[in-house]
């Protein structure tokens, strides 16, 4: 049953019992109530609750088909109201977001890997997925401010959405025992690290074909790969990893890039204009 023959059904129940107690009062009193105070209740309260049930009714029901009409008269006010609820929630999102980047600490960089100056007074978060390919161009556009802007410090956070993105994200994190992880991170941006399509291939091998190419870059990098492999297992780089999805969470990143440049949070892809302005805000 919907809402506008609920509406009805209620304004015609409504109307009949104000009718009934309001020009009645006084004999249903008489016969059936004894009592002062039910006496009260029938020809007073009751009467009042009634009408006002009444009222309220018949108003929703205005309002409801009024509001029906408008909607099939005008289809933009739909669009206008989802624009204004996503804003709502966009805003929440961004009130959330500001509160987590107050409780941002040195422990959620501890064990990420570092672009740029190690000490730097300008600090830049960035999400990030090694198979996505805006993440690449936010990288790229950070590389190039980095040439110019000695004082920034550049904390890479490994936010793997793609299971073949694991692998590498392990990698670079481990990297960091070795002081290679910005080298292994640039050349994992110019590599295929997904193997072609083959319907027949195991997971197995699919892992085994994504470990040939992280590692062969890893020794182009200049790493030591066996010690790679061991520190890969290391408590440490879950840690990071497990920091990585807890502080996403609390800023509502589901997706990648994002990017925080001192008080500035980017739930996606920007150019290098708009970092170079956080940056400047941030000095």
């Amino acid at each position: 049953m919907n809402t506008l023959i609920m509406n009805i059904i209620m304004l015609v129940l409504a109307l009949a019992f104000t009718v009934l107690f309001i020009l009645y009062p006084r004999k249903i009193a008489n016969k059936t109530f004894t009592k002062k105070s039910t006496t009260i209740l029938a020809t007073i309260v009751a009467p009042i609750v009634i009408l006002f049930l009444a009222i309220y009714t018949t108003a929703s029901l205005v309002v409801s088909t009024n509001t029906r009409k408008a909607m099939l008269n005008d289809p933009e006010i739909l669009t206008d109201t989802i624009k204004r609820l996503e804003e709502v929630e966009k805003q929440k999102q961004q009130d959330a977001a500001k509160q987590a980047l107050k409780n941002i600490t040195e422990d959620d960089s501890k064990y990420a890997p570092i672009m740029g100056n190690a000490d730097g007074k300008v600090v830049a978060y960035i999400f990030y997925d090694y198979n996505c390919g805006y993440c690449k161009g936010a990288d790229l556009a950070l590389e190039e401010i980095l040439k110019t802007e000695s004082d920034l410090k550049v904390v890479l956070k490994n936010f793997p959405i793609f299971p073949p993105s694991l692998i590498p994200a392990k990698a670079v994190i481990a990297a960091k025992e070795q002081g290679k992880a910005e080298d292994l991170h640039k050349l994992l941006f110019t590599t295929r690290l997904v193997p072609e399509s083959n319907p027949k291939a195991t997971e197995q091998e699919i892992t085994a074909q994504i470990e040939a190419i992280v590692f062969g870059l890893a020794e182009k990098a200049g790493l030591d790969v066996e010690k790679l492999k061991k520190d890969m297992e290391n408590p440490s780089v879950e840690e990071e990893l497990l920091r990585t999805r807890q502080l996403a969470s609390k800023l509502g990143i589901q997706g990648t890039p994002a990017i925080i440049i001192g008080d500035n949070f980017y739930n996606g892809y920007v150019d290098k204009s708009v970092m170079l302005e956080a940056i400047n805000q941030a000095k």
